[in-house]
């Protein structure tokens, strides 16, 4: 594990990010891993001294598995909620299909994972569906559809920290040593278009952020209001 400002990265999770959040005496899990990751994710938890009753949340920033596969066990070993935006949590709980991501659309390299998550997706039951807004524990919830339906970026204000799961991106899966910062990917969002404008209204409003904890990549604690300013164009 490895913190800065309030927020550890579960660094033994090695495909998406998974953050500890700390303020005030409250603590927070952001994303959860893919299931195969979980020995990974323990160990993290272990180091963290983590036990039942120890967390306030876990916030996913959207439903693939790669962020979601955890979810459902961490409730129950963690003895806490889980929340999602209320378009996703739909999806995860089987209440309607979610969109194929393997199309023809998408490059031939992406294909295989895309059909992973199409035939594996999580699924699990959410405590409690967000909505855009401000939320509790000072955090303010900004939707940007088109990752997933439900994708968003979580905003605490006290602390200046910016979680952006897919929506935001700081580098490659599975190499933080390069740092790029990048709007989502299209070949895994279902509407990447639409999935930018969105994000692109949230830079506009130009938060002061000071800490951005993305769904891949590296922590960013250096000039991210400048790095974020650059991604508007």
């Amino acid at each position: 594990m490895s913190t800065q400002k309030g927020v550890t990265l579960a660094s033994g999770v090695k495909i998406s990010n998974v953050w500890l959040f700390e303020h005030e005496g409250q603590r927070f899990l952001f994303d959860t891993a893919l299931r195969l990751e979980r020995p990974a994710l323990v160990r993290a938890l272990k180091q963290a001294g983590l036990e039942h009753g120890d967390l306030d949340a876990i916030l996913l920033t959207h439903r693939h598995s790669d962020h979601a596969g955890n979810a459902a066990w961490l409730r129950d070993e963690l003895g806490c909620s889980v929340m999602c935006h209320e378009a996703d949590a739909r999806i995860l709980a089987g209440e309607v299909p979610a969109p194929a991501l393997a199309t023809a659309s998408i490059p031939l390299w992406a294909r295989p994972i895309c059909a992973v998550e199409d035939h594996f997706p999580s699924r699990l039951r959410i405590d409690e569906r967000l909505v855009a807004g401000p939320w509790r524990f000072g955090f303010e919830v900004f939707a940007a559809p088109g990752h997933t339906e439900g994708s968003v970026l979580y905003y605490h204000a006290a602390t200046g920290t910016l979680f952006s799961g897919d929506v935001i991106l700081a580098g490659p899966a599975t190499m933080r040593a390069i740092r790029r910062l990048t709007l989502a990917d299209a070949a895994f969002s279902e509407e990447p278009q639409r999935c930018w404008a969105a994000t692109r209204e949230f830079l506009s409003k130009d938060m002061p952020v000071q800490t951005l904890c993305s769904g891949h990549g590296a922590l960013l604690a250096k000039d991210v209001r400048a790095k974020l300013r650059a991604l508007r164009t």
